[in-house]
């Protein structure tokens, strides 16, 4: 029948919910994909959902180097959480860009957030904003690590 969806045209992606545009422009000259292998080979995110309250603690080879992630009592920040933090950092990017002054505390509107991340917009995305800012306040992270050391 004309106009139905079959299982080949359905995409395994959420759907679009909100029009979105996108969050910065990252330069390519100035990304450098392989000075952030550190975090690859060591996370600090989880990938379960349910709460991870395990401490992780990666030692170079070295073995005077270290990074120690340690989570809160609700669990360790998620994958899910970083859009959050791209958010964030897409916020801060576009004050800089645009002259602003940068501050510590950053004030967005959870509305806004919820839309940009393509994420309900009704009580459900709210309760699991809170959820993500709590995880991601509670997740500390520890190192004596230079940024220039090798692993």
């Amino acid at each position: 029948m004309m106009g139905d969806i079959t299982k080949q045209d359905r995409t395994p992606l959420l759907p679009l919910r909100h029009a979105q545009g996108d969050f910065f422009v990252c330069d390519i000259f100035d990304a450098a994909p392989k000075g952030d292998m550190a975090s690859m080979a060591h996370p600090i995110f989880t990938l379960s959902t349910k709460p991870d309250t395990k401490k992780r603690r990666y030692v170079a080879t070295d073995g005077k180097s270290y990074v120690e992630v340690r989570p809160n009592m609700i669990g360790l920040a998620t994958v899910h959480d970083r859009d959050v933090l791209i958010y964030c950092i897409s916020q801060v990017m576009a004050a800089l860009n645009d002259g602003k002054q940068v501050h510590r505390t950053l004030r967005f509107k959870a509305y806004d957030l919820l839309v940009a991340t393509n994420r309900p917009v009704a009580g459900t995305g709210y309760t699991g904003l809170k959820a993500a800012l709590e995880r991601l306040q509670g997740t500390q992270i520890e190192t004596n690590r230079d940024r220039r050391e090798s692993w």
